[in-house]
């Protein structure tokens, strides 16, 4: 099962569709998996491809995929809730943030075990 239809199944599962509008979020966010985007700037690129999308549609889709935990919320302290893509239940990592220039780097491993 490749990772649309494994989300499409969570949505299923908890009664809701994957509608045009979430597919759309949800392919920013597996296009930029790299990155930890905030709910400003996956909505800046979702316009993109559908510029009809309003941002209270895109806040609302990541609250429904952080319930679902296709997506984990993340706050760096920047004023920002950032999102990034859950791929792997059992994956555990940390951030590191660089104070100087905000680079964050994925540290692999449960550090705190």
């Amino acid at each position: 099962m490749n990772e649309i239809e494994k989300f499409k199944e969570k949505l299923k599962d908890k009664g809701y569709k994957l509608t045009t509008q979430r597919r759309a979020i949800l392919d920013v966010i597996l296009e930029n998996r790299d990155k930890h985007l905030s709910s400003e700037e996956i909505y800046d690129l979702v316009r993109l491809k559908y510029p009809e999308i309003g941002l209270a549609t895109v806040y609302r889709t990541l609250q429904v995929f952080e319930e679902l935990d296709i997506v984990y919320k993340l706050n760096f302290d920047d004023g920002r809730n950032r999102y990034e893509l859950n791929h792997n239940e059992n994956h555990q990592h940390h951030h590191l943030i660089c104070l100087k220039c905000g680079a964050v780097i994925e540290m692999e491993g449960d550090l705190l075990e």
